[in-house]
C-alpha cells in the first residue's frame, strides 16, 4: 500500500497509522522556517533561461515538529 497525501494530512496519527500497516506514503509538510532552512540550496534558481518543463527537486531529511513523537 502507497499513499501520497496533501499538508493537510501531516498529522502525527496519520503517519503512526500508516507506518502500523507497513504503507510507504509522502505527505507534503506545510512551509515554516526551520523547513525552509533545511532546503535553502534548493531554492536558488538555475542560471540562465528557464526550462519549458518544470524542475522538481527532492531532498530527504528527517525532521520532528514540536508535537510529534518521532521524526
Amino acid at each position: 500500500m502507497a499513499l501520497r497525501a496533501d499538508a493537510a494530512f501531516a498529522k502525527p496519527e496519520i503517519y503512526e497509522a500508516l507506518e502500523e500497516r507497513g504503507a510507504k506514503y509522502a505527505i507534503r509538510l506545510p512551509a515554516n522556517d526551520s523547513l525552509l532552512r533545511d532546503i535553502e540550496e534548493l531554492l536558488t534558481r538555475p542560471v540562465g533561461r528557464p526550462s519549458h518543463k518544470p524542475i522538481v527537486w527532492y531532498k530527504g531529511f528527517l525532521y520532528r515538529a514540536a508535537s510529534w513523537k518521532t521524526a
